[in-house]
């Protein structure tokens, strides 16, 4: 017999195939003790004797070493749950001669699931009246964090299936109860159940009906009146005597545009067929404009007008292209009362293909590569917290930034508007916008939140320049200056603005706050100037309110009358430079008159 030790590597290359065998059915009858069965090719010499296993928790250290006689499998007991093993075997010749080790092997046995602990008594009521329901709650924890589940004994031959902790049962005979839990965990282990909640069921008195309408008190919203026991809507008003009343409410409006199911270009306008009146006859008052996001019923869009009675046309970029939305408006007559709102008319955003990066800048507006507003010394293309657009129709560069507000999580979107340019998005613009109108979309980390916002301009903003917003809505310039502050320099402008309140022309505290606005230069300190040299666009940020509502309608009646004389003079449709032209169509729709509407489909 030649010589086999570690050096020949006869024995060891005959062992070059050595496998690990997991054995598990041992572990759940002794819940500290598994075993593994290891397997290996035989070696072929003459003078084998036999086989050694050797093994321990370490690579490379066995610390027990096992002769397993002339066999090629060995099932190796009495392991340690949750402890990684590492194996290898030799052989040895009948002169004693012993191989090298085999390729090492590891394992690690795996720890017995363990039941849930027993739930404590299930808490609920002690006592209830037959006929009732009775909630009960249980908790157990699982030593493996695994996910655990319930059932529940009702102590009366009732016994539930398997769900969440707090479960009801109703109870239909008087007597004492013993209420039990069980828990059960993923793999199917069971816990002991709970020791007995007593509940008490009594029987109980007939119910209370004070005005003896056959309705209990307990379920009667009006117990002392007979002839009313519901108030489906809770306005405290009960249905039958609102059966009544609802025929003097207006009727709900008719959607028109956008149809059901209609892709629209954004931003578009939303028009309802004409207010019709209900049986008193009131006047249309105002009305209320929602859009939500179809996919997670968020609101995006919540304004009520005194202007945009039929048709209003939404502040731009506060819709996202490619998306689908659904709208709905409400009118409110002269004695405020409110109809029902109209279905909600499902449309689609259609997609523009004007950013085609997708980094919320219109291509053609995209700044220089190497365009740095803010001077940090990185490019502006480069940063997430300033996003900057060339100003169409000029070579100025505006960054809108956010990098100052703790609360402001992104610019979304930006773009800006050319104030020369026929049939854009504002109307009636001022004379001197040397800027230009700039849209941005900021998203804020929570509804209702304030966010500073810094602009930062490529060349300083004219010392009699200021900053005023566009409310598309009633189409008419709002001065800003009262939120903003100027570098010194004029070169950067601080703006402050709120979710759903002062520069969010949403009008709703949805986490998103859509601002159009710009640059307007004053003729002289104290006056704003219009186009064409009238000051119908001028208006104070705080004149939000019902008062100043009613002072633009007796504006604009008095401005209709004027342009009415002017058209009759001049045989023209509209003047051009004076803004109130589009208000006085707007004028004449809200009343029924029959002015062709622009749309964007």
């Amino acid at each position: 017999m030649r010589s086999v030790d570690a050096r020949s590597g006869k024995l060891a290359r005959n062992l070059l195939f050595f496998s690990l065998l997991l054995v598990s059915l041992l572990i759940a009858v002794w819940s500290q003790a598994a075993e593994v069965t290891l397997a290996w090719d035989a070696n072929t010499e003459s003078d084998l004797a036999g086989y050694r296993i050797h093994y321990g928790t370490a690579s490379g250290s066995y610390a027990v070493r096992l002769d397993v006689g002339n066999v090629t499998t060995f099932r190796v007991m009495g392991l340690s749950e949750g402890t990684t093993y590492y194996f290898a075997a030799t052989a040895y010749s009948t002169t004693g001669e012993e191989s090298g080790y085999s390729n090492e092997v590891s394992h690690t046995v795996p720890t017995a699931n363990r039941p849930p602990s027993t739930p404590q008594p299930p808490a609920g009521p002690s006592e209830i009246p037959v006929g009732s329901a009775a909630a009960f709650t249980a908790a157990a924890a699982d030593p493996d964090g695994d996910p655990v589940e319930f059932r529940f004994d009702w102590g009366e031959g009732a016994v539930s299936g398997w769900g969440g902790s707090s479960r009801s049962h109703s109870y239909t005979q008087a007597g004492s109860f013993c209420v039990r839990a069980q828990a059960r965990d993923g793999k199917g282990a069971l816990s002991s159940w709970s020791a007995c909640a007593g509940l008490a069921v009594f029987s109980a008195p007939p119910p209370v009906d004070r005005d003896g309408d056959g309705v209990p008190d307990v379920e009667d919203a009006f117990p002392e009146d007979p002839s009313e026991w519901a108030d489906s809507n809770g306005n405290g008003i009960g249905d039958n005597a609102e059966a009544g009343v609802a025929a003097l409410l207006p009727p709900a409006p008719v959607p028109l545009f956008p149809a059901e199911g209609e892709e629209v270009e954004a931003p578009p306008e939303f028009e309802t067929a004409p207010f019709r009146p209900g049986a008193a006859g009131s006047p249309h008052l105002r009305t209320r404009w929602q859009v939500f996001g179809e996919e997670d019923e968020r609101i995006v869009f919540d304004f009520t007008s005194e202007t945009a009675l039929t048709a209003i046309r939404l502040p731009k970029l506060t819709l996202v292209e490619g998306t689908p939305y659904c709208w709905r408006a409400q009118f409110v007559d002269a004695a405020n009362r409110a109809s029902e709102w109209s279905p909600c008319t499902a449309f689609r955003t259609a997609v523009s293909g004007r950013d085609a990066n997708a980094d919320g800048i219109p291509d053609d507006q995209e700044p220089p590569p190497n365009a740095d507003l803010d001077r940090n010394g990185i490019p502006d293309r480069q940063e997430s917290a300033i996003r900057t657009v060339r100003m169409e129709g000029s070579n100025v560069l505006i960054g809108v930034s956010i990098r100052e507000s703790a609360t402001a999580v992104a610019v979304e979107a930006v773009e800006s508007e050319d104030p020369g340019r026929e049939g854009g998005y504002a109307d009636g613009k001022p004379r001197r916008m040397p800027f230009g109108l700039i849209n941005f979309r900021i998203a804020v980390a929570n509804p209702g939140d304030a966010a500073i916002v810094k602009l930062h301009f490529s060349e300083p903003v004219p010392r009699r320049g200021r900053w005023y917003k566009y409310n598309p809505i009633e189409e008419r310039w709002v001065d800003f200056s009262a939120y903003t502050k100027f570098s010194a320099d004029r070169r950067t402008m601080t703006l402050s603005l709120r979710d759903g309140g002062a520069g969010d022309a949403d009008g709703t505290a949805n986490g998103v706050i859509v601002d159009p606005a710009g640059i307007v230069e004053v003729e002289e300190e104290g006056v704003s100037a219009a186009a064409g040299g009238s000051s119908c666009f001028i208006g104070a940020a705080a004149d939000h309110d019902a008062v100043g509502r009613k002072r633009i309608a007796w504006s604009a009646l008095a401005l209709v009358l004027a342009m009415l004389a002017r058209e009759t003079r001049s045989r023209r449709r509209s003047v051009r430079g004076i803004c109130p032209a589009s208000g006085v169509q707007r004028f004449l729709r809200q009343r029924g008159w029959a002015i062709p509407r622009r749309r964007t489909r």
